[in-house]
């Protein structure tokens, strides 16, 4: 059952509980963590993926109680190959906090290797970052502004069934598009907002056990629209919503049970409903591998879509033939 939520409702009771469940087109679930009983052990990450056809940018940062991290990664699209790295620090006295807010919010990082800033403010995103000797090999330095344009995004809560004091709360919002710069030793890459899409990640968790997740994600134009695409694995109680989901030129459409059958290095089929989805990733390879990046304990393998969507309420099966796109594998 799918359960579509479209007021205002805040994540935790008043006992301090999530009571509610389901997914929304519009962030309506307000995290109010100090009335959770698991405060102290909330963690969170916010993932960006930014796209122009030629590169790939993959950013996320990630922290809980005990550690914070940074994980990168760029692929060249057209020449093949990607370069990864990630910062991961031990806490012991002080947690670092993710920006909650969409309209302010702001992230500093610095060390010997690494001086990262993220700026959030009502309609946009500012991320700068240098890295040194980024993957062990070159200098790496980006400088990307994210402009908010209008569409859905797709909203999921998910309380844990024997235990609703944890909870597992998700935003995908594939509605930005990025201008700036990637430098990556002497290869530079140039963003325009004519070209380049970008998708935002946001989750907040707590869990009483580790979860293996992964998500197969597409954020590229298709026949002159844009169309995005999420498909992941079960966090939580999701009787009554899910993060599978596609987008067409920013309009959310929901789908349901998605069996996945796929490994690393090989093809992964997704498969759902009476041949409703039915989809074929195809890793790129790169001397005979994969081309993917590893980060500590996540994977982001890159690579293209074939095979259709359809919809009764579509004209014609939405067909993705090399399509560009990638999976995220990663421990939780």
């Amino acid at each position: 059952m799918q359960r579509e939520v479209t007021e205002k409702h805040n994540v935790f009771e008043e006992n301090g509980e999530v009571m509610c469940a389901g997914w929304s087109k519009s962030p309506v679930f307000i995290y109010n963590k100090e009335k959770s009983k698991t405060n102290r052990l909330h963690a969170g990450r916010d993932s960006y993926f930014i796209n122009n056809g030629e590169v790939s940018l993959y950013i996320s940062v990630e922290s809980s109680v005990f550690e914070f991290a940074i994980k990168i990664a760029v692929a060249d699209l057209e020449k093949g190959g990607v370069l990864s790295d990630c910062i991961v620090k031990k806490l012991f006295l002080t947690k670092k906090e993710l920006p909650e807010s969409g309209a302010g919010g702001e992230l500093l990082y610095a060390d010997k290797k690494i001086n990262f800033k993220l700026t959030n403010t009502t309609d946009k995103r500012f991320l700068k970052c240098d890295f040194i000797d980024f993957g062990g090999i070159k200098n790496l330095h980006f400088n990307i502004n994210l402009k908010k344009i209008n569409g859905d995004s797709l909203n999921e809560l998910a309380p844990f069934e024997r235990n609703r004091k944890y909870f597992y709360l998700k935003k995908f919002a594939p509605n930005f598009v990025a201008n700036g710069v990637i430098r990556l030793g002497s290869a530079e890459y140039s963003l325009e907002e004519t070209n380049s899409c970008a998708y935002f990640d946001r989750t907040r968790f707590s869990k009483p056990r580790k979860h293996s997740y992964q998500r197969l994600s597409a954020d590229c134009a298709l026949d002159g629209r844009r169309f995005s695409l999420c498909l992941a694995s079960r966090v939580g109680d999701n009787r009554y919503g899910n993060e599978n989901c596609f987008f067409i030129d920013g309009k959310l459409e929901k789908l349901s049970q998605i069996n996945v059958n796929g490994r690393p290095g090989k093809p992964w089929y997704f498969k759902g409903g009476i041949s409703a989805v039915d989809i074929t990733f195809k890793p790129f390879t790169v001397k005979g591998k994969p081309m993917e990046a590893v980060m500590d304990k996540t994977t982001v393998i890159f690579g293209r879509l074939y095979g259709e969507i359809k919809r009764i309420d579509l004209d014609d099966p939405i067909v993705l033939d090399n399509l560009q796109a990638h999976i995220i594998l990663s421990e939780f």
